[in-house]
């Protein structure tokens, strides 16, 4: 009579379970390497790229004095060539808000300091001549003007989305304090001194910079290798090659040392 081992639906039954979970796994990590690829991509306009324009302008660290020198809200397209801040970064500009000011590049910004209490030599020379262009085809309109001052931005797109970024209530702060005469901090470019910001930190953009990069891309590699070593067969023979010489010179090196003991022993 045929014995039949007790054990070998259990393993059948435990190989079956790990099928399974090998299955469902390879159905994750395909998806999350899919959804790595498509985010890194999402990232890179949104995040990335203005992450690594801001650090490539080197903005200073510690604020400055910023004084309003005009604010205006427009409407119309043809009226908004640029803006302070405007809610979306690809959609039309129908209503923007202009906010210029000027900055104090010598003197770092001390709170409830009053536009009156600096000296008019303190502020920055930022008279320059501008060419205005037609906002729809970006022609030069042979229009130019002489300003003193220089664009206030939000960020370095000038654009952001709700609920971060709310350019009725950023307007209505920087409005308050020109009525107040009052000073506010802001952030200018060593590269560009006609760039300003209206906050700016450079840990904030690295770290947006690092994990734009290192957690979709890691995610994605590491999703990738596992699936390789699972389905590949030249990675499994490879791996299956390697333990085979491992459990050859495990074996080599027990039977030389039970020779030597034997040897001993005689």
């Amino acid at each position: 009579m045929v014995e039949v081992d007790p054990t070998m639906g259990d393993k059948e039954e435990t190989k079956s379970r790990l099928d399974d979970i090998k299955y469902y796994t390879s159905l994750f990590l395909g998806a999350l390497a899919i959804n790595c690829v498509f985010g890194f991509l999402f990232l890179v306009p949104f995040v990335l790229d203005p992450a690594i324009s801001t650090l490539m302008h080197d903005f200073i660290e510690d604020p400055v004095h910023c004084k309003v020198t005009s604010h205006e809200l427009r409407y119309g397209k043809t009226n908004c060539s640029w803006a302070s801040c405007r809610e979306g970064c690809t959609a039309e500009i129908f209503k923007c808000h202009q906010v210029r000011v000027t900055y104090t590049p010598k003197r770092m910004y001390e709170n409830n300091t009053l536009v009156d209490e600096i000296a008019e030599n303190e502020w920055a020379y930022l008279t320059r001549t501008e060419k205005l262009n037609d906002p729809e085809t970006g022609e030069p309109l042979g229009i130019e003007n002489i300003v003193e001052d220089t664009p206030l931005l939000i960020n370095i797109k000038g654009c952001g989305y709700p609920p971060e970024v709310n350019c009725d209530a950023y307007a209505e702060k920087y409005y308050n304090h020109s009525m107040a005469d009052e000073t506010f901090p802001c952030h200018y470019s060593r590269m560009n001194p006609w760039v300003v910001l209206s906050s700016y930190s450079k840990d904030d953009n690295v770290s947006s910079v690092l994990c734009s990069i290192l957690i979709p891309n890691g995610l994605f590699v590491l999703s990738v290798v596992v699936l390789v070593y699972w389905y590949c067969p030249y990675c499994q023979a490879r791996c299956s090659k390697y333990e085979q010489q491992q459990d050859h010179r495990n074996g080599i090196q027990d039977d030389s040392d039970d020779e030597d003991f034997t040897l001993h022993d005689k």
